[in-house]
């Protein structure tokens, strides 16, 4: 790994990072439909001028439009609202803790329908992973007993959050499936425009349709939705695409494992969130059994890419 892929790993981290921390400001005022479709929006919108700009970005999108909606759908637009409904009530930490569970999915799906078939310490890696994930949902699960009282329904609509969060993996993991092994021939801003403008288009009458007109919505909260638009996914999706042609797809998903250090700090230092043992514990397990799944080591992140 180069020096200038490592500055693009750790500038990718912070940046998407950042994007939960702008969920938790944006969606209060916005609400998780309007907030998602509007930063679907402003990301195709961003993509749009990269391929008017230069004719070479713009190469193989019209030929595999239909495979491109369908990755955008899967890998932007849905996810966007799931993670947008479970903002309004799970801290940052805890959704970037979820969202590293996205390599262990991606290794089941790959594993299952497009015959790669994972290692030993690559399943103990996702066993350990799910483990985690129960570890970090039980001080919420039992908090949610105490003040549910006995009311199970009640108790079902608090846990949906988390689990909206989780769906948005399942597509996140989907998309990378299909780019990984349909879209190897396009260009990684090609990839990028292609599913961004066109998931753009399809969210159009949502983000109309949805936008709350009569509130008045902070300075702060546009700029939250701003930022998540260009920066956390217009231009983190071009970077991760050229990280994955420069340092391979394993090592690039491994992303996902710095996340959400970054955001735990962020949400505690600028939302105020606490930070209890269980999302500390279940961070920890999560984040060890992503790095095996992975199949990675310190040793070969650090090796120069032959």
């Amino acid at each position: 790994m180069s020096k200038r892929d490592l500055i693009t790993f750790i500038t990718l981290a912070f940046m998407w990072s950042l994007s939960f921390i702008f969920y938790r400001i944006g969606v209060p005022e916005f609400g998780s439909v309007a907030f998602a479709s509007i930063r679907l929006e402003l990301a195709g919108i961003t993509m749009l001028l990269f391929v008017l700009l230069n004719p070479k970005n713009r190469q193989g999108i019209l030929a595999n439009w239909k495979l491109l909606t369908i990755i955008g759908l899967c890998s932007t637009a849905i996810p966007f609202v799931l993670f947008g409904y479970a903002a309004k009530s799970v801290n940052a930490g805890v959704l970037a803790v979820l969202n590293a569970s996205v390599p262990m999915m991606s290794g089941v799906m790959a594993s299952l329908f497009f015959n790669d078939k994972l290692s030993k310490k690559q399943i103990l890696g996702l066993v350990i992973g799910v483990i985690g994930v129960f570890i970090l949902m039980s001080e919420n699960f039992l908090a949610m007993m105490h003040s549910s009282g006995g009311d199970h329904s009640s108790l079902q609509s608090q846990l949906w959050p988390m689990g909206f969060a989780l769906f948005a993996c399942i597509g996140y993991a989907t998309g990378a499936n299909l780019t990984r092994n349909y879209l190897e021939h396009i260009s990684p801003i090609a990839i990028t425009a292609g599913t961004l403008i066109t998931a753009s288009i399809v969210m159009l009458p949502v983000a109309i349709y949805n936008f709350p007109y009569h509130h008045s919505i902070s300075t702060k909260a546009w700029g939250s939705v701003i930022c998540i638009g260009i920066l956390s996914t217009a231009i983190a999706l071009i970077f991760m695409n050229q990280l994955i042609k420069s340092i391979g797809p394993v090592r690039a998903t491994s992303i996902t494992l710095v996340i959400p250090i970054f955001a735990i700090i962020f949400g505690y230092i600028l939302l105020g969130e606490s930070l209890d043992i269980f999302a500390i514990v279940g961070s920890v397990v999560i984040l060890f059994g992503t790095y095996l799944s992975l199949n990675l080591s310190v040793k070969k992140l650090a090796e120069p890419q032959v």
